[in-house]
């Protein structure tokens, strides 16, 4: 009896593995992978840099370069949108490869001026979205959508279908940051900032500030800063921006500064 039990539960697992692998299979039916006729065309971009400060971007380029681990890619198109708080933009072709290796370079620059802006309006919390497709060689079209988390969200597989470049807010500098910071902010409307925050950075941890609609119209925190540390102030957008106005007072007890309505993302 005891080695019927075994046999059967053999072939239990047996099967178990046999229905895993079909599920698994169907979950992601396109893999980088597979074998040579039906191996996926996938294009990598190595980009130069992926995180700017405000004031660093105005000067800076974006290069990358676009390349295929096998042969079996016709067409890559590039195009590029920039999201922002400040609006939304229209996704704007970039420039269509055919030939790989190949490197391409654009100043933010000339990326702004594509989309109808100033390099001057890019502010911290700006994020420039590229998205990229792909023929190959057999005729398939292929996105980012073809691929798993695993292959699109790791930056080490370079990914060339959905990858971008952050702009961040620079570090207070300009007077002594450590001690108690006083925040006083206000509503408009009264209901509270409906989502919005104010974000103080502290050597890469955040502590978020808001008014609660209990809070109504308006608040005041204080956050500490400890002395040596590397401060990052900015503004996180909510549903009703134009109600918001907030004040900031460093810890020499001086005026820091005056924001708002529809604050700017960064506070320096």
């Amino acid at each position: 009896m005891k080695n019927i039990n075994k046999i059967i539960l053999g072939i239990l697992a047996v099967a178990l593995t046999i229905a895993s692998c079909e599920r698994d299979e169907d979950k992601n039916p396109l893999s980088v992978n597979l074998d040579e006729a039906n191996k996926a065309a996938f294009v990598r971009t190595v980009v130069n840099q992926y995180l700017y400060l405000v004031e660093d971007i105005k000067d800076a380029s974006f290069e990358a370069t676009v390349d295929v681990p096998v042969d079996n890619v016709a067409q890559y198109d590039l195009s590029f949108t920039l999201r922002s708080g400040s609006g939304e933009y229209d996704t704007i072709p970039l420039i269509t490869i055919t030939e790989f290796p190949t490197s391409i370079s654009y100043t933010y620059a000339e990326l702004c001026d594509l989309i109808g802006i100033s390099i001057d309006d890019i502010g911290g919390g700006d994020f420039f979205q590229f998205i990229g497709t792909c023929i190959g060689k057999d005729g398939r079209f292929w996105t980012a959508s073809n691929f798993t988390g695993d292959i699109t969200g790791q930056l080490a597989q370079r990914n060339g279908f959905a990858f971008g470049v952050l702009v961040d807010c620079a570090p207070i500098t300009d007077v002594e940051t450590g001690g108690t910071w006083l925040v006083e902010m206000q509503d408009s409307f009264g209901d509270g900032w409906n989502g919005a925050t104010l974000v103080f950075s502290i050597d890469g941890a955040t502590t978020a500030y808001t008014i609660s609609a209990d809070q109504g119209a308006e608040a005041t925190h204080e956050p500490e800063v400890p002395s040596g540390a590397v401060l990052e102030i900015f503004y996180t957008n909510g549903e009703f921006d134009s109600e918001n106005t907030f004040q900031l007072y460093s810890p020499d007890g001086e005026f820091y500064g005056d924001y708002g309505p529809s604050p700017g993302k960064c506070v320096n």
